[in-house]
């Protein structure tokens, strides 16, 4: 059984390694995007009547402001998958429930509590990556108090869709702020 539990713990190490790569890209570009805008074109001034133009601004300014205050929960949640990842290594249980609990705080309490953003789409995607991160949080507890197989199993299925949901969450912020 001890053999056994290590390959589990050997197989989530890997999990959160390859999640935290692909979390980590996502994080560098959603967290840095207000903070280091795309360079464009200056545009000739907005008409007065132009609803469109005022509303595309007022939404960029808006995101910004949101991602100001909330860029700082993805770059926890890097974090703690590197936590994750590093301990599994080690075979470090101890260590690997402090970071499925970090990643848990980073998202289903700390982005949470900076919802909703001012786009409902953005909201809706992100709180769907929340709702995923927080069921493979759990999973990993779960994981790391018994060894079960199918607590890694749910762990990897919902932190995989939880990256899907940040990839879109980061393209519909992209179209927020005028960035393709």
């Amino acid at each position: 059984m001890a053999t056994d539990r290590r390959g589990m713990v050997a197989a989530v190490a890997v999990i959160a390694g390859a999640a935290l790569v692909g979390l980590g890209l996502l994080v560098v570009g959603f967290a840095g995007m207000a903070r280091h805008p795309v360079a464009t074109p200056r545009a000739a001034p907005p008409i007065a009547s132009s609803t469109t133009t005022t509303s595309s601004s007022a939404l960029t300014v808006a995101m910004r402001e949101w991602e100001s205050r909330a860029g700082d929960h993805f770059k926890e949640s890097a974090r703690a998958l590197d936590q994750v990842s590093q301990a599994a290594g080690r075979g470090d249980d101890a260590a690997v429930r402090a970071g499925c609990t970090r990643l848990h705080d980073a998202n289903a309490v700390g982005l949470q509590a900076d919802l909703p953003t001012p786009d409902p789409v953005l909201t809706a995607e992100l709180q769907r990556m929340i709702d995923d991160v927080n069921t493979a949080a759990h999973a990993c507890l779960r994981f790391s108090d018994t060894g079960h197989h199918a607590d890694a199993s749910t762990y990897q299925i919902y932190l995989e869709r939880a990256i899907d949901h940040l990839s879109t969450a980061k393209q519909i912020l992209n179209e927020d702020l005028g960035q393709r």
